[in-house]
């Protein structure tokens, strides 16, 4: 089979490669589609802690079941699915309480597809029994395409940090940032029920790529004044949810100001490594009554509400594809969707 074997910093190689082979209680997986994550580019260009190199990278992952394992019965050949990259242990603190996506066995070994595990930049890959025990395989509805279902896992993410900001029916949302997640998290809020989404973003081509996903206002903070801009769109109250899907500092910091009293706040885009540390004004916290939080990752769970969403059209999955592209073309494209203004790339790798 055709696989991407990453070798280390900016050495991707396409090979030949044998079909992984599975035990009785394994699952051979064709992968039909892989979507390029911003951590592939990051892998590509930094390295990532605890990979085994070389490794078959990508863990945005929609295939189907090309074999099973004689004491396999929970799936059948044929049956499409979407992954769960993170293999969680089940036994740790986070798995008890069904946050697998904080499992301790993760953060210690970075136990995930593309990782770990060799991931979905091949013709094939193979899913161990741990994986499908810990519930990693998830079921593609019917009308929900390949690609579609490939973007499920990093719409999860950002569905994630939409719960936990408890985005709902009367919020009105300010999203910083409209890469492919930013975008995403428009069409979340939107599903969700919010009443008015602002979206904010310094780039001009990744605002105009925006517009399709049907944001109220659209601010290029560059061209006017984004706290200005922001309250006028919000009757001067600010917003009462604000996701910054962005490694901005200066967001972080400026949130704050922005927000209305008791609103919740997601750092949804992580700072640069050794770069990491943002001046927040606790008073503001203190007196607007704010909420401020992270995230990171999903649960097969939210994957699974993604794939709904998509079924049930409330969610247009394909509009987040830019392009679809060959294996062959992955080193490069890898390269190129740092400059292109693209959304998410799909690799198909037969």
């Amino acid at each position: 089979m055709k696989a991407a074997m990453y070798y280390g910093i900016g050495d991707l190689r396409i090979e030949e490669r044998p079909v992984p082979p599975i035990g009785d209680e394994d699952i051979l997986l064709k992968v039909n589609a892989c979507a390029i994550c911003g951590t592939d580019i990051k892998v590509f260009m930094h390295g990532y802690r605890n990979m085994k190199v070389p490794q078959i990278i990508g863990h945005e992952i929609c295939g189907s079941i090309a074999d099973v394992g004689k004491k396999v019965s929970s799936f059948k050949v044929g049956e499409r699915v979407s992954v769960v990259p993170i293999i969680s242990c089940g036994e740790c603190h986070y798995c008890r309480r069904d946050l697998t996506h904080l499992c301790l066995t993760f953060q210690e070994q970075t136990k995930a597809f593309g990782f770990y595990h060799p991931g979905g930049f091949a013709e094939y890959m193979a899913i161990p029994a741990k994986a499908i025990e810990r519930g990693n395989l998830v079921r593609v509805p019917p009308d929900v395409s390949d690609e579609e279902a490939a973007i499920a896992e990093p719409m999860a993410c950002a569905l994630n940090g939409q719960m936990i900001a408890e985005t709902g029916i009367g919020d009105e949302v300010l999203i910083i940032g409209a890469g492919p997640i930013g975008c995403m998290h428009i069409s979340l809020a939107k599903a969700l029920g919010a009443t008015k989404v602002l979206v904010a973003e310094i780039k001009q081509e990744r605002l105009q790529l925006a517009r399709q996903f049907g944001a109220d206002y659209y601010i290029h903070p560059e061209h006017e004044d984004l706290r200005g801009a922001v309250l006028e769109a919000t009757n001067g109250i600010g917003p009462s949810v604000i996701i910054i899907a962005a490694p901005s500092r200066a967001a972080q910091e400026m949130s704050l100001e922005l927000a209305a009293f008791r609103a919740h706040i997601n750092f949804f885009g992580g700072l640069p490594k050794g770069d990491s540390i943002a001046q927040l004004d606790s008073n503001l916290i203190h007196y607007k009554e704010l909420y401020i939080h992270g995230s990171s990752g999903s649960t097969a769970r939210q994957i699974q509400m993604c794939l709904d969403l998509m079924n049930g059209k409330r969610i247009e999955g394909s509009k987040f594809i830019s392009k679809i592209v060959s294996l062959e073309e992955l080193p490069a494209m890898i390269e190129e969707v740092q400059r292109a203004n693209l959304l998410k790339i799909v690799v198909k790798p037969a």
